[in-house]
């Protein structure tokens, strides 16, 4: 928990003092005024767990318990310490959440979204395209990333985010939109059949990959070394999936991809898909006060119109 110092007293004597985030002093808010998790959570567009996670960080920070549940039943009561934090709040939050407010939906003229290189390339066109059918008054900024996501969303420099990571923060609310599938790719040219010749057949040949760090650079790694005992060779990584298939495309090597990134009876490119390795979950992200926000809402129910299908 970050903290700072403050002087309090005779010089030289210091206190420390726990930064709290609006955020969680919202869900309690919601929830003493509420009486339950699950309203608090369905109006900030939260899951049940997360609101009641808010409650617990806050409780830990104000070094006491705040609201009581009652056994077999959903329903919360406020301890006398909840109480009196529920009222020192008051309509001064109230206050500062309706000025936030204002300014999220009312002044806000450009929605700044971070998706990664290949989903923004395979899926974002038509998801503008449907977005903007509803919503012309609106500048979109995207920012085609992958890794930076969770930071640039703490440090604000983004509203929302589409991606296959999960983030466990308190200030960035998840939605799960889709999964999909991963596939072994490789050229066509090479003649290869992996049903028939297997997995050994590949694995001593240059394995195109994605840059140290992504997820699925790991998740495919790990799997071909269990599969076949031995780890992939990794002739070269690149930034996402649509450059990872032009490379397989050239003849350069093999790799693991999403199946979406390969068209079936591809010309070029032979795949298999992976039934082995789990979905990978692709998720839309908000930083957890623009979960009213019309236009972020829109593009969440958008991009689940396209994501869910994948």
């Amino acid at each position: 928990m970050a903290e700072r110092e403050f002087t309090d007293g005779p010089v030289g004597s210091t206190r420390r003092q726990p930064k709290v985030d609006i955020a969680l002093l919202q869900t309690f808010h919601l929830v003493a005024r509420t009486g339950s998790f699950s309203a608090a959570a369905r109006e900030l567009n939260l899951s049940y767990q997360s609101a009641a996670n808010h409650v617990r960080r806050l409780e830990q920070m104000y070094g006491a318990r705040l609201l009581e549940t009652e056994q077999g039943s959903r329903k919360v009561t406020l301890t006398a310490q909840g109480k009196a934090l529920h009222a020192s709040l008051g309509d001064e939050l109230e206050t500062i959440l309706s000025r936030i407010s204002v300014l999220l939906h009312d002044v806000r003229s450009v929605l700044r979204v971070g998706v990664p290189q290949a989903l923004f390339h395979h899926f974002f066109p038509a998801i503008l395209r449907d977005f903007r059918a509803e919503a012309q008054d609106i500048d979109l900024a995207f920012f085609e990333r992958d890794t930076l996501l969770e930071s640039m969303m703490l440090e604000g420099a983004l509203d929302a985010a589409v991606s296959e990571r999960s983030f466990n923060q308190p200030a960035i609310a998840q939605h799960e939109l889709g999964s999909y599938r991963l596939v072994l790719v490789w050229p066509r040219a090479w003649g290869i059949d992996i049903v028939t010749d297997g997995f050994d057949a590949v694995i001593d040949r240059p394995f195109i990959s994605y840059e140290s760090g992504q997820a699925l650079r790991t998740r495919s790694v790990e799997y071909l070394t269990r599969r076949t005992g031995r780890a992939p060779r990794i002739a070269t990584s690149a930034s996402g999936s649509t450059a990872v298939t032009q490379l397989i495309r050239a003849g350069l090597g093999f790799g693991v991809t999403p199946d979406w990134a390969v068209p079936d009876e591809d010309p070029q490119l032979d795949k298999i898909v992976l039934h082995e390795i789990e979905p990978v979950k692709i998720w839309f992200s908000h930083t957890a006060f623009l979960g009213s926000n019309r236009y972020v809402l829109l593009l969440r129910q958008v991009c689940e119109a396209h994501l869910s299908r994948t």
